[in-house]
């Protein structure tokens, strides 16, 4: 730190008598301001020199300490972040999946990324390269992650340990403006044979044949099923809509939840807990399920791994739960299920959720009214010879 040459004298009464000797030095901190230093002695200017040089010592120690204690401005990015997200999300009043995406984009690329940068040495350009990084992302991702930066930068300012957010005016590079989309047929026949093997395959294929949400997957109990009838009632939904429909349940999904009770993990309980079979599945359980089966399909189907992490994957990074809901709904237009039905299988309130999902017309679907209007167009001309 900047410091100042010591200042010195001798401080007498009003009268005139000497009192003691006096030794000042200023030393510049890291907010830009001057911390004052001062040693008195009535023995002997060496003495006061002495006492002042014991009280730098001191003082250099101490603000060593202090930085060990407390966030300061030359402290490693990464040790802040981390900080951040403990502090200021994992104990906040939020969802459980916000908490978790929070998580993922802090120690899964911002941190990794500026690794042990000084806090106080990132620059806007490092920002910039940074979010660079998400070139042809989606765009809801990369705003999230840019996001996400911003408020850690911003805590920095408001402790005064850095002057100005370099966050503030990156902007994104191009990525993909992408509504929630139905999963490839190459990820169909994926997820499939993982489904087979894996553990978490009743509930991945729960989802996909029925379109139920993850909140709906945890709170699934057997009471719901009706092998008789083939049938499943959703018990308590996210919503009110969502709430006691009916869906009915393929004999792929019938065989794998027949196989998951004979099980007998759970009484009461369709999907549990790895490590707690008798609990219910909360959304950290589901969450590592999900992401243990997307690992295990992604190696199976030739994912580069190293010491046990995949460095190089073939899978979607935005292949999430929630897709197997919208293809489950896309599957319903494209078997030629009826709009106002297919609100009632989804559990929407408004149809007109349910229609943006139609409207995503797939090339299955295009074909197979295609040959309606041809047949139709047909009909009307055979119909309009014989006239």
């Amino acid at each position: 730190m900047p410091e100042q040459e010591k200042i010195k004298y001798g401080l007498y009464d009003k009268k005139g008598n000497f009192i003691c000797w006096r030794m000042t030095k200023r030393i510049k901190n890291e907010y830009g301001k001057y911390d004052v230093i001062t040693a008195r002695s009535k023995k002997s200017e060496r003495d006061c020199r002495k006492k002042l040089e014991e009280l730098i010592k001191e003082y250099y120690l101490e603000l060593e300490d202090a930085k060990k204690r407390k966030p300061h401005s030359e402290m490693p990015f990464g040790e802040f972040a981390d900080r951040w997200y403990r502090l200021n999300i994992e104990l906040a009043d939020c969802s459980d999946v916000n908490k978790l995406n929070y998580k993922g984009y802090v120690y899964k690329h911002i941190i990794p990324y500026f690794g042990e940068m000084r806090l106080c040495d990132i620059t806007e350009d490092d920002c910039q390269m940074f979010m660079n990084k998400f070139l042809g992302y989606s765009k809801i991702f990369a705003s999230k992650v840019r996001m996400t930066l911003r408020r850690i930068f911003k805590k920095a300012v408001k402790q005064k340990l850095i002057a100005d957010n370099p966050a503030d005016d990156i902007v994104l590079p191009k990525t993909v403006v992408n509504t929630r989309r139905p999963i490839t047929e190459d990820e169909r026949k994926m997820i499939l044979r993982t489904a087979e093997w894996h553990y978490a395959g009743p509930m991945v294929l729960t989802m996909l044949y029925c379109g139920l949400r993850p909140v709906e997957i945890r709170r699934m109990t057997w009471k719901w099923i009706d092998f008789e009838k083939n049938t499943i009632t959703v018990g308590k939904s996210k919503t009110k809509a969502g709430t006691g429909r009916i869906l009915p349940m393929p004999p792929q999904l019938k065989t794998a939840l027949a196989k998951q009770k004979l099980k007998g993990l759970s009484q009461t309980w369709v999907f549990t807990r790895p490590k707690s079979p008798d609990k219910q599945m909360d959304t950290d359980a589901f969450y590592s399920a999900w992401q243990n089966f997307i690992r295990e399909m992604d190696i199976e189907n030739g994912a580069e791994v190293y010491r046990n992490k995949i460095v190089n994957s073939v899978i979607a990074e935005d292949l999430t739960p929630y897709l197997l809901r919208h293809t489950f709904c896309t599957d319903c237009q494209a078997a030629g299920v009826p709009i106002n039905v297919a609100k009632e299988l989804m559990g929407h309130a408004d149809i007109s959720v349910t229609a943006k999902i139609y409207t995503h017309m797939t090339d299955e679907v295009f074909e197979m009214n295609r040959k309606r209007l041809e047949e139709f167009a047909e009909e009307k001309k055979k119909n309009a010879d014989m006239a």
